[in-house]
């Protein structure tokens, strides 16, 4: 039993290298060399019914191996995301660019207080209907993030309540876990960002997060819909990696 799966694991890194080894190298002859090896040109590749074989065998072993490579690096280490609205703001800003890791989620029990979460909103946040479709298509789309293939909309905020904990909302106080109000250093003191709305006591369910946008009153978040489930959570946002410097200073000249 060993001995195959020692086998089987020899034969995939083999073929991954192969793979690469052939998009760097197109031109190199079959592995069964045909009669036709010695035309050089590229004609040969629609040609000969051998080397036709050839090409469309390698053609989707390539594809292959960069798909599985791609729903690897996805599921397994992490993706890049943008700011699509003002709901995280300060902290983010539309434009930005984020890496969103994948190992906290896989590897932690619970994701912490303050982690700024990446997910898929839960039905309750789109009119009862979930964006989640369960289709092949759908699922290989959502497992390589191809940009021409339809994906589902997707939501960036901070956890704020944890699971078992008891959440509120006081207007123009801020937010109150079991109790006690939440230090939040991320709005900078600004009273700008303190909720214009109430939220009563609730308590978090087991295996959910409450989560909410930096910029509490303009974000669809927990307090309209309620707890995140976190098998929602796609990711973490790591870093910024990318914002834009759009602001241009002007020379004030007096009349």
């Amino acid at each position: 039993m060993f001995s195959l799966l020692s086998e089987v694991l020899i034969s995939f890194y083999r073929g991954i290298i192969s793979g690469f080894g052939d998009l760097i190298d197109w031109s190199k002859a079959p592995r069964q060399t045909p009669a036709e090896a010695e035309d050089k040109s590229w004609h040969k590749y629609y040609k000969y019914a051998n080397w036709r074989s050839y090409a469309i065998r390698e053609t989707v072993a390539q594809i292959t191996v960069v798909l599985i490579l791609l729903i690897v690096i996805r599921e397994g280490i992490g993706e890049f995301r943008f700011i699509p609205s003002e709901s995280m703001e300060p902290t983010m800003v539309i434009g930005d660019k984020l890496f969103v890791e994948k190992f906290s989620k896989r590897f932690k029990a619970q994701l912490n207080r303050g982690d700024i979460v990446v997910f898929y909103p839960p039905a309750a946040a789109s009119n009862g209907e979930d964006v989640l479709k369960y289709d092949p298509f759908r699922v290989f789309a959502r497992l390589t993030g191809l940009p021409f293939l339809p994906q589902p909309e997707a939501y960036i905020k901070r956890i704020v309540g944890l699971p078992g904990e008891t959440i509120e909302v006081k207007a123009n106080q801020g937010v109150f876990i079991n109790g006690v109000l939440l230090q939040e250093p991320y709005h900078h003191g600004s009273v700008r960002y303190l909720p214009d709305y109430n939220l009563p006591r609730t308590e978090i369910p087991k295996d959910s997060y409450y989560v909410f946008g930096d910029n509490r009153n303009y974000s669809y978040d927990s307090h309209v819909w309620g707890p995140l489930p976190k098998s929602r959570v796609i990711g973490r946002a790591a870093s910024l990696i990318f914002r834009a410097l759009d602001e241009k200073p002007n020379l004030l000249i007096n009349a």
